[in-house]
This record gives structure tokens, C-alpha cells and sequence, in this order.
């Protein structure tokens, strides 16, 4: 017999169901931003502790979870939308999704050490990983829930993964969606007046569909439940580096996770980790340029244009772009639309030369394996990497201006400053022209091959030769003549 309090709470609900059907949703755009203190630490610190995050400029993503068992299908037939969201697009409720999926999840012995050495291979130098995605389903070893890793398969995944990418010498990050369709109080419901709602596989459902929603959704109890896992994953694994939230929408976003808290709670522990910003509106994702507007380094370290380059960078902001290598994020067997190296490479270049990093992700299968187009891809890009990683590394954005061949990085060092051309096609008249004064040597940076440099007028001209070693980019290196 349900209880006078859970009979009300279920009216009332159907009540606002009726008055929200005949008024429009909140528009995203009026939705204030959230006023949050101003960090304390200093200038100088910031820079510090974001000193290797911004000379790593390229990471590797992993999306790993049950979603990988159904490899882009439910009960057999093709579901549109990205793989790692298949519990919502096919509208699976939570039981029915655990029941099919955990059968289905057996991680091989050493895919943690494979993922880490191709990383290494690929000249990433950060590794980031799901360690929980919107199902709800942990990678760790979490007391406070039986839907993990340990319990389904008696290993703590995010452990193996952790001590795997440190025994490579790659810093570790943990993505952790914020939003969990498999926790009983999750309140998806409470939020759906927004223009943007918290999704869940249930959300367009009622009652019938979803009984008992009333009784259970507690945005307290829900809160109370996502710091517990966070502390979990902070405390009991050693350093992490990278913590990478996920996911808001202006009205659902900061205090409705209790954001200055979980913020506060992880930086006691990991005082030296960096953080992103999607505690709070993650705007922008087809338009990342729009999405800066929004960002407060309060918010966090850095922002997260997706499935994008911004078209001009992002002055004074950290910022890292995250890619994937065909359309999904986590592995379907039916996405084989897969970008070319060159491609991925000249994302990795532009990406740098607009002073951003480049997190590029992986979708492994459920056993852990990687698809061999992108261990093919990654192999590749490690390769040009280490012929011309001195271009990308600690490199800061473009000075110059946009060219037309290709792009440019710059970087400081004790011997002066150096600029790397990055030549994507060699111009018709054979000769780059860049608006650089003073004297400049110039030689190409895979074997060292001097190119002849002359001044004319305001330009400095340097002819290529015949033919570019390099098609998918040949960079050539300007450091300045010494007298």
C-alpha cells in the first residue's frame, strides 16, 4: 500500500505534467549563469599546476562500459545515436539494461597494459578514462553501489587501468559523468521544464512506465551518492591527475551537484589535479567558440569543445578539444565511417597551433580490445609524432596569423624562440612567405635538411623543395639566426 506522503507527491506530479504540457519549456539562453567566489589561488600557482596539462597538448580518451557489449545494437536491431548512449536511444529500462549487458561485459586479462602501451605509442601523454558513464555502471570497486565493476566481473577495473598508464609514464585522468540512469534517486523528472532536461532511458515515459518515480527521486540522497563515488575514486587509487566531468545544461548544472563542495572535497585530497569545466553549462558542443562565453575559471581549470576545433582558438583560456576517430564515442560495430591519419593528425596540428589540446578518443569492445582501425591510426600518429613532436609539445599558439599552406606553433626555449611551419601543401610558387622580422635559419625538423631563407621586404621567404617529404604535414623549423 503506498504510503499518504508518496500517493500526494504522485498527484502533484501529474498536476505539473498537465501544466507543463500547455507552457513552453525554459530557454536555455534564459537561464542565468550560476555567481560562484572567484578562485583563491594565485596566478602563479594556476600556471604551475597547469604546466604539464598545457605542454602534453595530446591525450588519449577511453569510453569503456557495459554500452560496449551492445556494440551499437539492442535486441539485435541498429539504434541511431552515439553507441554509449544506446540505454537511452533504445528507451531500456534499468533492469532490463543490467540484465542484458553484465552478461555480456568480460574484461580480458592485460587489456589495462595494452591500452597503455598503445597510448605510449600513439606520443599521447595523458590518458583519460571512463570511470563511470551516464548508465551508471562504476569501473571501481565502490562500496556504496553493487552495479560496478567488481561486483559484476571481481576486479577493480579502474585500478588495473590506473597502474597500467603509470607503469608507461602517462599521466592519469578520470572522466565521471555526474548523471546516473541506473541510481534509484536520480530526479531526471524534476528537470524536465528545461529546454535542455537531464536525459534518462525513461524521460519521454509516465507513471505507468516508470512507477514509483516519486517515491524514489531525492536530489539530496542522489548528491549524498555522487560524492561518495567521487571520494572513493580520489582517495583510493593515489595521484590522479585529470578529473573530467560530465554533464550539464544550464538549470541542471553547479549547486544541483553541489559543485563548490565536490570541487573543495576533491582538491583537499588531489591539491596538484586538474579539473574541466563541465560541472557547470557544457554549452557549445556544434559551436564551440559559442560555448566560451561561459566559461569562469571558478567553474574549473579548463573547457571541452567537442567534435570541434574553435575556429580561432581560445585567447587567455585553457582549452582542449575531444575528438573522435569515426561518428561514436563508445565501440559500435556498425560505425566503420573512420577518419584518416592525416586527418587525425592535421586535427592534432590545428588544434595546437590554436594553442589547445587535442583528447582523442578510443571505443573499446567489451573485452577490452581496441578495433584495429585505431590501433592502426594511433601507430601511425605515434610515428609522425616522432619525427615532429618537437612541433606539438610544449608549443604555444600561432603568433603570426592564419596561412593558407598549412598552420604554425611556436615555442620558448634557452636557446631562443622557435617556430615550426607546418606545411600541409606546398604553394604554387614553391615558397612559403610569413611576416616575421629579423634573421631566421631554417631546416626541416624530420632530418634536419636546411632550406634556404631570405628576406624580402617585410617577408621572410624559404623555399621549399620539389617535392614535401612529408604529405600529410612536413614542418620545417625556424630558430633565429645567431650573429
Amino acid at each position: 500500500m503506498p504510503s499518504l506522503r508518496a500517493a500526494l507527491i504522485a498527484c502533484l506530479f501529474a498536476l505539473t505534467g498537465a501544466a507543463q504540457a500547455a507552457t513552453p519549456a525554459t530557454p536555455a539562453a534564459a537561464v542565468p549563469k550560476p555567481v560562484v567566489a572567484a578562485p583563491t589561488e594565485s596566478q602563479a600557482a594556476f600556471d604551475a599546476r597547469m604546466q604539464w596539462w598545457r605542454e602534453a597538448r595530446f591525450g588519449l580518451f577511453v569510453h569503456w562500459g557495459l554500452y560496449s557489449a551492445a556494440a551499437g545494437r539492442w535486441n539485435g536491431e541498429p539504434v541511431k545515436g552515439s553507441a554509449e548512449w544506446i540505454q537511452r536511444n533504445a528507451h531500456v529500462p534499468t533492469g532490463e539494461y543490467a540484465r542484458q549487458m553484465l552478461p555480456l561485459f568480460k574484461p580480458k586479462p592485460g587489456f589495462a597494459r595494452e591500452w597503455a602501451k598503445l597510448a605510449k605509442q600513439a606520443g599521447a601523454k595523458y590518458l583519460v578514462f571512463t570511470s563511470k558513464h551516464h548508465e551508471g555502471f562504476a569501473l571501481h570497486d565502490s562500496a556504496v553501489s553493487d552495479f560496478d565493476a567488481k561486483d559484476a566481473t571481481g576486479r577493480d577495473l579502474v585500478r588495473e587501468i590506473v597502474e597500467a598508464a603509470r607503469a608507461e609514464g602517462l599521466k592519469v585522468g578520470l572522466y565521471h559523468s555526474v548523471i546516473d540512469w541506473h541510481h534509484p534517486a536520480y530526479p531526471y523528472r524534476d528537470f524536465a521544464r528545461l529546454e535542455h532536461p537531464l536525459p534518462h532511458p525513461l524521460e519521454k515515459a509516465g507513471d505507468k512506465e516508470d512507477p514509483g518515480y516519486a517515491e524514489r527521486a531525492n536530489l539530496k540522497q542522489y548528491q549524498d551518492f555522487l560524492h561518495a563515488q567521487v571520494r572513493e575514486l580520489i582517495e583510493h587509487y593515489g595521484p590522479i591527475d585529470v578529473l573530467w566531468w560530465d554533464y550539464s545544461n544550464p538549470g541542471a548544472e553547479g549547486e544541483t551537484w553541489r559543485a563548490q563542495e565536490l570541487m573543495a572535497t576533491v582538491r583537499k585530497r588531489q591539491p596538484g589535479i586538474v579539473m574541466n569545466n563541465r560541472l557547470y553549462r557544457s554549452l557549445g558542443y556544434d559551436d564551440p567558440q559559442g560555448s566560451l562565453q561561459w566559461f569562469d575559471r571558478a567553474h574549473g581549470d579548463f573547457t571541452t569543445p567537442e567534435q570541434a576545433i574553435p575556429a580561432r582558438g581560445v585567447t587567455g583560456v585553457d582549452w582542449e578539444a575531444c575528438m573522435t576517430m569515426n561518428g561514436t564515442w563508445g565501440y559500435s560495430a556498425l560505425d566503420t565511417h573512420w577518419k584518416s591519419t592525416r586527418e587525425l593528425v592535421r586535427d592534432l596540428v590545428d588544434t595546437a597551433s590554436k594553442g589547445g589540446n587535442l583528447l582523442l578518443n578510443i571505443g573499446p569492445m567489451a573485452d577490452g580490445s581496441v578495433p584495429q582501425a585505431s590501433v592502426e591510426r594511433l601507430r601511425e600518429i605515434g610515428a609522425w609524432l616522432r619525427r615532429n613532436g618537437d612541433s606539438i609539445y610544449a608549443t604555444s599558439a600561432n603568433p603570426l596569423g592564419d596561412v593558407a599552406w598549412g598552420r604554425i606553433t611556436r615555442k620558448r626555449t634557452a636557446d631562443g624562440e622557435r617556430l615550426y611551419l607546418h606545411v600541409f601543401e606546398r604553394p604554387a610558387g614553391g615558397e612559403l612567405r610569413i611576416d616575421a622580422p629579423g634573421a631566421w635559419r631554417a631546416r626541416l625538423l624530420d632530418g634536419g635538411a636546411a632550406l634556404r631563407a631570405r628576406r624580402d621586404g617585410a617577408a621572410l621567404a624559404i623555399a621549399l623543395p620539389e617535392t614535401l617529404a612529408d604529405s600529410i604535414d612536413t614542418v620545417i623549423e625556424l630558430a633565429p639566426e645567431k650573429s
